[in-house]
């Protein structure tokens, strides 16, 4: 799957491992960024095709994105790229998806 890249100075650093933070997130550590003052949480080419989420804080954006991911996984075809590749890495981790 082929990852949204942003300019260096754009993207926050995070500590994936962090208590506070959804276990999905540690797993797929999904593109945190800041663009005009509001964080963005990403996953995927782009925000119609990825799972995708914003929020006041990165910590905000990457709770609103795992929500997006939990419906997203309800949802999803088999057509639905972002998805599977969520679930290959559930399963190379040999943990369970939802």
């Amino acid at each position: 799957m082929e990852q949204l890249n942003v300019e260096a100075y754009k993207k926050v650093s995070i500590d994936y491992n962090q208590g506070a933070l959804p276990k999905s997130a540690g797993i797929l550590q999904p593109l945190v960024y800041k663009q005009n003052g509001q964080y963005h949480c990403l996953l995927g080419p782009d925000t119609q095709t990825g799972i995708y989420a914003t929020g006041d804080s990165p910590e905000d954006a990457i709770i609103e994105w795992d929500v997006q991911l939990t419906a997203r996984l309800s949802t999803a075809t088999e057509e639905d790229q972002t998805i599977q590749y969520v679930k290959d890495v559930y399963k190379a981790k040999n943990t369970a998806v939802w």
